[in-house]
């Protein structure tokens, strides 16, 4: 047969063909053009994966880059196990935005240092003078690449470190850290690794607001040496003290005081006068401290705090921030613990919040845990179930030296049975207190320390938001006085908010329920989701940071746990200082 009848008789078969048939033949045809021309190396691809199946980066100072193993691999399937930076083809646009990303890490209160990026600038040098077939060297620095980027996009996206090691909720860890690697390919494909940030960094408002005052407090000088002011005891308006004229610059650094004010001090500089006072007032007011004028030990400590201070808090609240997962739209009641402040939003974008002062657990004993539950009904005039603890420890004294004790709180006793023969007496009563057949609760009334409405969101710690009968606690500048649940100022406010989307209910009708005889459980057609956190720096509604006291020590927690986390062959070993004995009221 000739070879134009070949032709022929090949051309008529296609003609006759089905016309998926031909397209199918028609793909592979191409595919396999494509895979013979851009096939990827044998020799490159097992280099890649032999280097991660190892988990070892000898080119880095932390050479074990488990934690982000599965992340890597992700990745570099994505790509087809071939290399992502380096190499014919491979975009410098992208090589110098991955470093550039990593060289502005701090931006986001992140350790740049953790990344290595001097050393990973080296290596992309040398890379420059290889061959194509210096397959080792140009893998191993392409990994290095990518090593260091998925550890800064984790840290952005997820946290440096686990907020379970904090006894933090389940919730804290939801984020998944192969979002990751998803993203950071798409944004390689694109050449948009600049924009890498917005993707991966927290939502909220309040972080981007962060992250706005960390660059401002940078641009202070952080080196310099500011005295400590030292007082005896609390400085009151109109007292002299030689440390004024440092107050007054403080005060001016602050913003709080106007150059005039410092200059028209004169002869008088050393007394706390008029202007100083109340700038020291706003300064308080803005803090959520009592707005006296007073110096006391919280106002001092306020003062005292350098722009190194503020910008190490600052890193510490975006830390927990990226912790954060996404809450539904609705209603949504947040508590900051160190701040004794609640917040209840009607919505996402709720710019008038409903607030007040709250009293949190002890610091001590009877720290007020981070949670995040849903709240499911309250009652009004609420019965006050004493937990064990607070029987054996502060009532059984009281009731040993006073029989009339359990009578006059109006307490009574749950679980005795009306058969039960033995005789009551005082001693027979403490047996059966001490060995748990019975239980104390306190009746609805003036004394009972819940208040006439309490709000339940069941959780393992046993704690609620709920009102209290003593009003002059919230006068404080410090609140951790209560056995772990949160006492909330404004009771009434906060029925109003909750049952706000239930039209039986109005300010009149919560009035009579919370000055009935009666307890009275009222069940939520929807449920509020209630967060009880924990951050030393906020900022508030009028766009100004608020500084708090770290009450539980848990900014000094974390500080270490970052520090321990920038070495990842270091054991992390972490010993929390919550006490979860929280619980009562």
């Amino acid at each position: 047969m000739t070879q134009q009848a070949v032709s022929s008789s090949t051309q008529t078969t296609w003609r006759n063909s089905p016309p998926y048939l031909l397209t199918v033949l028609v793909l592979l045809y191409f595919f396999s053009q494509s895979a013979n021309s851009q096939s990827p190396e044998p020799g490159v691809r097992q280099a890649i994966e032999s280097l991660l199946a190892s988990k070892q980066q000898p080119l880095l100072s932390q050479a074990d880059f488990s934690p982000y193993s599965d992340a890597l691999k992700q990745l570099y399937r994505m790509n087809a196990n071939q290399p992502i930076w380096l190499g014919e083809g491979r975009s410098t646009k992208n090589r110098e935005d991955a470093l550039s990303l990593l060289s502005n890490a701090k931006a986001d209160g992140l350790n740049a240092d953790a990344y290595e990026i001097e050393r990973l600038r080296g290596y992309l040098q040398q890379a420059a003078t290889l061959s194509q077939s210096a397959t080792t060297e140009l893998v191993s620095y392409d990994v290095a690449l990518s090593i260091a980027l998925v550890h800064y996009a984790r840290d952005l996206h997820v946290g440096r470190v686990d907020p379970r090691d904090f006894d933090y909720p389940a919730q804290f860890a939801a984020k998944s850290a192969s979002d990751v690697a998803v993203l950071l390919n798409q944004h390689i494909q694109q050449q948009t690794l600049a924009e890498l940030p917005t993707a991966l960094a927290p939502k909220f408002k309040q972080y981007q607001q962060l992250k706005t005052l960390l660059a401002a407090y940078r641009q202070q000088n952080t080196a310099a040496q500011m005295p400590k002011l030292l007082l005896a005891k609390s400085l009151r308006p109109g007292e002299q003290d030689a440390q004024l004229p440092e107050l007054r610059r403080r005060l001016l650094e602050f913003g709080e005081l106007k150059a005039e004010d410092v200059v028209g001090a004169g002869n008088t500089e050393t007394m706390y006068d008029v202007a100083a006072t109340e700038a020291v007032k706003r300064l308080q007011q803005q803090q959520g401290l009592k707005a006296d004028g007073v110096i006391g030990k919280q106002t001092l400590a306020l003062l005292n705090q350098t722009p190194a201070d503020k910008i190490a808090m600052l890193e510490l609240a975006m830390e927990r921030l990226r912790w954060m997962p996404e809450l539904p739209e609705g209603p949504r009641i947040f508590v900051n613990i160190p701040a004794f402040q609640l917040w209840a939003f009607n919505s996402r974008d709720d710019e008038q919040p409903l607030t007040m002062k709250v009293i949190v657990g002890k610091a001590e004993k009877n720290q007020t845990p981070v949670l995040w539950e849903e709240m499911k009904y309250l009652e009004f005039m609420p019965y006050w179930n004493i937990p064990k603890s607070i029987m054996d420890k502060e009532m059984l004294p009281k009731l040993l030296s006073d029989e009339e004790f359990l009578a006059n709180q109006d307490i009574e006793l749950v679980g005795r049975y009306a058969e039960d023969e033995e005789e009551e007496n005082q001693d027979s009563i403490v047996d059966e207190i001490k060995s748990g057949r019975v239980r104390g609760r306190q009746r609805p009334g003036s004394n009972n320390p819940l208040g006439r409405v309490k709000f339940i969101f069941p959780n393992k710690a046993d704690v609620y938001l709920h009102d209290t009968p003593g009003k002059a606690a919230f006068n404080r500048d410090r609140r951790d006085l209560s056995h772990g649940c949160v006492r909330v100022a404004e009771a009434e406010k906060l029925a109003e908010f909750v049952l706000g989307g239930q039209s039986e209910w109005d300010q009149q009708t919560i009035q009579q329920a919370m000055a009935g005889p009666k307890t009275q459980r009222v069940t939520l057609k929807k449920s509020i989701p209630v967060l009880f956190f924990y951050t030393t720096v906020f900022v508030g509604l009028d766009d100004k940071p608020r500084f708090y006291p770290d009450i539980y020590g848990q900014d000094e927690l974390l500080q270490t746990a970052l520090s321990k986390a920038a070495d990842l062959n270091a054991k992390q070993q972490l010993v929390s200082k919550t006490v979860n004995s929280a619980g009562g009221g």
